[in-house]
């Protein structure tokens, strides 16, 4: 044993290369990462992905495995799932095949491009049945193909990839698994759980049960799990005096641990990273600032300590990159991807060798090729998966050895047939798998990966888009007047009756792609979004509250002042004034105080010093902001409305009426109230939260969208009922819903039952089919729109996003088409439109918004880039409704009378109409017209320059001036006289 003992070990003196900043990947935020069993990383041989903030974590970050550099608003994102990514993993047999799992019950898998380019895929695969509980861990078998397991909470399934069928659930623990693995050669598994107790399964054995457990570490704090070798695990944990602790385990004789090692004490658990070819362990805790690197052995002491490295960046998560991926001629025995904070860092372990020309083959064994070695029905009936390896020589290009047979544990157990349910304990069958589409599964190749491919397109220049936008011609929209006869005996000529109907199954005969795609193109399909200068920001914002309710948009602009809710529990609404742009003083900000929370806060459009609150305690506050802007803490508001019994959920002024606003309640009732009266209509009909409600343009009709997925038109003045009632969006999650193309459509923003953000379009005269939908992405934040009327776009963005995306809405298919999309240097919390008046329509400003983050508000400018921008863009600016100025009174409104908005020019002085602009010079053209008559070729002219220079020269055979002149003697020069 003692002679054992000293051999040396030849990887001992491995070290990490410590690579410099362009190296690595900067520019990534993932600070803000919820605690999980996962890794947060993982890598194949072509791609990268890993978890990042935003989105409530539900995308994910994919890159090709050799990208550097500063990625920041470029990177390509998974919006894989509604909730918390918890972990995800690549196939070891298909490079490209994602599976992902969630705190959303769910399971999808993803398919990468083969070629490596910087672009995600923007739909799952596939899709598993859904879990009971929240998805924690998940892994691969890796040797038998189309085999994964899933962990969720005290289960653990297995599934069959190929038709996304659950196989067999071991069910035999009570308390959640905390780490699990799959054997080496793929036959077993073993797991740790929270009641301090470590399991080894047979999924072929006809038996939920585990084969053979022991007690595992002293706590119930996090623990992992892995095997080192065929019948040897190591489980990391934590001890009573609260060191983290590894113990190494047989599993054929799993009566107790074999020996463990103590390491330092810190909060975050250790993960272990084993690499069966050399032996190599690794370990990197959550939080600390260290790798270590051991050697596993098959003697004890089972553990030999072999260096602890620093890094620069505390550690977030790490995994090894696959040995057909590492640079073997530059001695790379290893990789680690290391994702921090803010980036992504490479650790490449270098072995010294004196030269590198060579390829050193007693250090490069030959490794895992990554062929399955059988598939499922074969490993069902019992079959040992052959291993097939690969030489990392380069050259031998990936020549294979040939295959070996794994190594099995034997097990006292019969092989069972394939399962394709689990039988409950009452009897019935668990959860039938839904049916799905196969799953393909693409020969894994062993070649180096290539650099990535970076995915662009042609976009064309200013000059050519100005072009197409004048030889295109677009359908105009049918615009539907208000009527003016009196509410009481006038018949409604958009519905033709006020009974309520039958709410029928949805119909969709035009379902968007995700990204529709468009025969005609838009005019505003190339705007602009442009912070504008620093000097028009208001910064230095504190004590800004994130607890906004989501039927509240949060934040509420006019052309003069802006409002946004602050922390504290007195209800604080803050109002500054726009024009006070610069850096806010360290000071309390002046404030409305309600006693209360607020839940949502409007402007009056016709008063900019007027704001309306609602309050959890069902009130709403009208408050008049002086002139020059608030001064400390106000607490008495000029009137106070006891609307409702419950907490109110929004608020919407009339868009034509002054002193007419609508309330929803928790009580499920939404009242129309004459402000000058204090007088109300209450709306009845809602059997769930009312998520969203908004006036038709006309204001005669008020829509809303409640959880449970219906959308209700209401005429006010007619009827207290819903005189049409449809589904909308299944989700039910959250929603928001606008008016469109003069009341013609009605679109609403929610979720669908994937929990997918989408945008769907309806007819208010027939709610049971829908127009148009467009999937958007997956990703848990509702996307909130903002519809501009005069050029017919809806802009979308959602809390914590950084992107604006935009689209136009048209009368006939595919009724969506997508525009460009601003994309912000920071996360926003909300945005705030002007009116149309506030927009510079001489530099082409077709609209003009405020953006909210968590210290600053700035303005945002929408422009359109034209050639002539001298002249009015009379195409792009119709006469506009002067929306900033009431049309009637609110008396006027409830007795039945409707009037139209004004209508006001946009033209401004001193300019000329584009459609009145002289024509365009013809510009002189750079080169001649060609022409194969009279082409010349260089050579040609050339000859033809050199003939007509040498012809104007004239011939001189008489001698020079200076030929002619006689020299002087060399006596003359003599100084002797």
């Amino acid at each position: 044993m003692a002679a054992w003992r000293q051999k040396q070990w030849k990887y001992k003196n491995t070290t990490p290369k410590i690579l410099k900043k362009e190296e690595c990947i900067t520019g990534l935020s993932a600070s803000r990462l919820m605690q999980t069993a996962g890794n947060y990383i993982r890598a194949s041989s072509k791609y990268m992905v890993f978890n990042i903030d935003g989105h409530g974590g539900g995308c994910l970050g994919v890159l090709p495995l050799s990208t550097t550099g500063h990625i920041s608003s470029n990177l390509p994102l998974i919006y894989a799932h509604g909730n918390f990514v918890s972990d995800f993993g690549f196939s070891p047999h298909d490079d490209s095949l994602l599976a992902t799992t969630s705190f959303d019950n769910h399971i999808k898998l993803w398919r990468l491009p083969d070629v490596p380019v910087l672009t995600a895929p923007s739909a799952p695969e596939s899709e598993f049945p859904e879990l009971p509980r929240r998805g924690d861990a998940l892994s691969w078998n890796p040797l038998v193909s189309s085999l994964m397991y899933v962990v969720a909470g005290n289960l653990l399934r297995l599934y069959d990839v190929r038709t996304t069928t659950k196989m067999f659930e071991f069910d035999d623990q009570e308390e959640v698994i905390q780490g699990a693995c799959w054997s080496l050669d793929g036959s077993h598994i073993v797991t740790s759980s929270k009641d301090l107790l470590v399991r080894l399964f047979d999924p072929r054995a006809n038996s939920s049960a585990a084969l053979q457990s022991c007690p595992g570490h002293e706590v119930v704090n996090d623990s992992r799990i892995i095997y080192v070798n065929d019948n040897r695990i190591i489980t990391t944990g934590f001890c009573t005096d609260r060191s983290r602790r590894a113990m190494i385990y047989d599993t054929r004789n799993l009566s107790g641990a074999l020996d463990n090692v103590d390491f330092d004490s810190s909060h975050g658990i250790l993960v272990p990273l084993f690499d069966q070819d050399t032996n190599m362990l690794y370990a990197y805790g959550r939080g600390d600032n260290n790798v270590r690197f051991m050697e596993s052995t098959s003697k004890p002491p089972y553990l030999v300590q072999a260096a602890c490295d620093l890094l620069k960046a505390q550690v977030k998560g790490a995994c090894l990159v696959p040995k057909t991926a590492v640079d073997v001629m530059k001695g790379e025995v290893n990789r680690l991807l290391v994702l921090s904070k803010d980036s992504v860092v490479p650790v490449p372990y270098i072995i010294p060798r004196r030269s590198y020309a060579e390829f050193h083959s007693d250090v490069f064994p030959d490794t895992y090729s990554g062929e399955p070695g059988c598939d499922v029905d074969a490993w069902l009936t019992g079959a040992a998966p052959q291993i097939v390896k690969v030489s990392l020589d380069p050259a031998k290009s990936g020549k294979k050895s040939d295959p070996v047979e794994a190594k099995a544990i034997k097990v006292e157990a019969q092989p069972v047939a394939h399962k394709t349910a689990v039988s409950n304990s009452n009897g019935t069958s668990g959860d039938a798998p839904t049916p799905a589409k196969p799953v393909e599964f693409k020969p894994k190749a062993v070649a180096k990966v290539a650099k990535p491919v970076v995915a662009t397109s042609n976009v064309s220049p200013v000059s050519q888009v100005e072009k197409e936008d004048h030889s295109t011609q677009t359908t105009p929209v049918k615009h539907r007047e208000p009527s003016t006869q009196d509410a009481s005996a006038r018949q409604s000529q958009l519905f033709k009756s006020t009974e309520t109907q039958t709410i029928k199954p949805l119909v969709w005969p035009h379902l968007c792609r995700r990204h529709p795609v468009s025969v005609k193109t838009s005019k505003f399909r190339h705007l602009k979004g442009t912070p504008l200068h620093k000097s028009h920001r208001i910064e230095n914002i504190r004590n800004l509250s994130n607890r906004v309710p989501g039927e509240s948009n949060g934040f509420a602009a006019n052309p003069e002042r802006c409002a946004i809710t602050l922390k504290g529990p007195a209800g604080l609404v803050s109002v500054l004034e726009l024009e006070n742009v610069g850096k806010l003083e360290d000071t309390p900000l002046p404030a409305l105080s309600h006693g209360v929370p607020v839940c949502d806060f409007k402007w009056d459009p016709f008063n900019n010093s007027r704001l309306a609150t609602g309050t959890e305690s069902g009130a709403v506050f009208l408050w008049e902001i002086p002139e020059g802007g608030l001064e400390g803490v106000v607490e008495e508001p000029v009137k106070k409305i006891l609307a409702h019994n419950d907490k109110i959920y929004s608020l919407e002024f009339h868009p034509l009426a002054s002193d007419v606003l609508a309330s929803s309640a928790q009580d499920f009732q939404v009242k129309v109230w004459d402000l000058q009266t204090e007088t109300s209509l209450t709306l009845e009909g809602h059997s769930s939260p009312i998520l969203a409600m908004a006036w038709s343009s006309n204001g005669i009709y008020l829509a809303t969208y409640s959880k449970d997925s219906i959308i209700r038109i209401y005429e006010p003045r007619a009827s207290t009922s819903p005189i049409r009632e449809g589904k909308g969006p299944s989700g039910g999650r959250s929603g928001r819903i606008v008016w469109v193309l003069n009341d013609s459509f009605v679109a609403v923003s929610g979720f669908d039952r994937n929990s997918e953000r989408c945008l769907q379009l309806f007819d208010p005269e027939d709610l049971s089919v829908g127009v148009a939908s467009v999937e958007l992405n997956n990703a848990p934040s509702l996307l909130i729109p903002y519809y501009d009327a005069d050029s017919h776009t809806i802009f979308l963005t959602a809390k914590g996003d950084t992107i604006v995306q935009a689209y136009e809405v048209t009368s006939d298919a595919p009724y969506f088409q997508v525009l460009s999309s601003f994309h912000a240097s920071n996360q926003h919390q909300a945005l705030a439109f002007l009116p149309k008046k506030c927009c510079d329509v001489a530099n082409i400003e077709f609209a003009k918004a405020y953006r909210l983050t968590q210290t600053m508000i700035e303005p945002i400018s929408f422009t359109v880039p034209r050639v002539r921008s001298e002249f009015f863009q009379d195409d792009l600016f119709p006469d506009t409704s002067v929306t900033w100025e009431a049309s009637s009174t609110s008396s006027e409104w409830f007795s039945g009378i409707d009037k139209q908005a004004k209508v006001l020019s946009l033209f401004p002085e001193g300019m000329t109409k584009l459609s009145e602009a002289p024509p365009e010079k013809v510009k002189e053209r750079k080169y001649e017209k060609f022409d194969a008559a009279t082409y010349k070729t260089a050579a040609q002219k050339r000859d033809e320059l050199v003939n007509a220079v040498t012809a104007n020269l004239d011939k001189h055979e008489d001698p020079l001036p200076q030929d002619l002149q006689e020299g002087v003697d060399s006596d003359e020069w003599s100084d002797e006289d």
